[in-house]
């Protein structure tokens, strides 16, 4: 299928030659993002904003240390994703940077490799609907890479109580008295955990008054339980289906990134952004619907700690995963047992009828290690 329309342009959207633009007529054919790399569609690197129907363009092959200038704008784009040719298979592009609609974003390639760009609509978008403004160029200057990204660590007063992990209606004095006494030992050992999580990333791990020089994003665990919408499905999960215990099946948020509905941070624009878990989400009512996270020390060290992580994985630009690891949308995965930052498809949100779902996308992998090397200036992408 291929539509042809004449080029827009607007604010956000690089534009080399504004002049030519509106006398020139671009046809790029529909690619849903569910065809491999090779049947992407190439896009010139000349600075002149194109109409572009689908998901997946190709940017062709670009050297190592080259600087792109990409700006993604239109009705319902959300962002864009930049994608390097996977070393482990064809037919697969491996995440290595991004940003949201509207905004001019300078890379700096870290190795050579053919390139991509995929375009991430809004979830209510049908696949008719999708076109984007799109907009690439080479440019001769270079451009420096942070080299770390400090998130501070915060407990709100009552984390564990207030209600936090204390059931409102069935919770005794015993039970807040218990909280009351582990509440230093579980925030230790969630920083603690963190800390490991992160260990050998350029992500560093700090208490609320530890000082620091530079820019500072904000995780916040806060004693709130929050239910979800019915369309809402940031990091929110159901428990395991259990028809004998209709009252528990309760949807909650776990934690997201703030201002509520923001989502992630794609290519880690903002390095002072704020995230949230919401420790609350994770009690159970009675000893009926009782979580595992507040079975012993151990399951609530691993529910906060994992779903902490997975939150830091937002700020910095991660996204949801298929397969099991931190970065997997049901925080119910969380209890069981150590994740870890894995490699998976991601997944995008999409329509159906008036739900949002989840939908993977079989040709974006998304590999942490990868990711961070190419956003972050590492020992080994320098």
């Amino acid at each position: 299928m291929t539509t042809c329309r004449k080029n827009r342009y607007g604010v956000g959207i690089v534009a080399v030659g504004v002049t030519l633009l509106s006398l020139l007529t671009s046809c790029i054919p529909l690619n849903d993002g569910r065809d491999t790399l090779a049947a992407a569609i190439a896009i010139p690197l000349d600075g002149v904003a194109r109409n572009m129907v689908g998901n997946l363009a190709s940017l062709g092959v670009i050297e190592s240390d080259s600087t792109l200038q990409i700006s993604a704008g239109g009705t319902n784009v959300r962002r864009v994703l930049l994608l390097r040719a996977d070393a482990e298979r064809e037919s697969t592009g491996v995440m290595v940077g991004g940003a949201m609609a509207g905004m001019t974003s300078v890379y700096q390639t870290v190795r050579t490799g053919e390139h991509f760009l995929f375009v991430e609509y809004n979830a209510g978008t049908t696949v008719p609907g999708q076109t984007a403004d799109v907009s690439v160029s080479l440019l001769n200057d270079s451009i420096e890479r942070p080299s770390r990204q400090i998130v501070r660590v915060v407990f709100e007063d009552g984390f564990l109580t207030d209600p936090g992990l204390l059931d409102p209606v069935d919770g005794t004095a015993a039970d807040r008295a218990f909280l009351d006494s582990i509440e230093s030992t579980v925030r230790d050992e969630v920083l603690a955990s963190l800390r490991n999580l992160f260990d050998q990333t350029p992500i560093d791990i700090v208490e609320t008054d530890a000082s620091v020089a530079g820019p500072v994003s904000t995780l916040t665990f806060s004693p709130k339980r929050v239910l979800a919408d019915q369309n809402d499905i940031n990091d929110a999960a159901l428990p395991p289906a259990d028809p004998n215990r209709p009252q528990c099946q309760v949807r909650v948020v776990f934690g997201e990134v703030l201002p509520s509905g923001t989502g992630l941070d794609p290519g880690n624009r903002n390095p002072q952004d704020d995230a949230v878990v919401y420790v609350g989400s994770f009690q159970g009512r009675g000893e009926t619907c009782r979580t595992s996270a507040v079975t012993s020390l151990r399951s609530m060290v691993l529910t906060l700690s994992q779903t902490g992580a997975h939150e830091i994985g937002h700020l910095v630009g991660l996204h949801h995963i298929e397969q099991v690891g931190i970065m997997n949308r049901s925080a119910t995965l969380a209890f069981q047992r150590e994740l870890s930052f894995a490699r998976g498809q991601i997944q995008v949100d999409r329509a159906a009828g008036n739900n949002i779902r989840s939908e993977v996308f079989p040709a974006i992998v998304q590999e942490p290690s990868t990711y961070l090397e190419s956003i972050f200036a590492t020992e080994s992408s320098d």
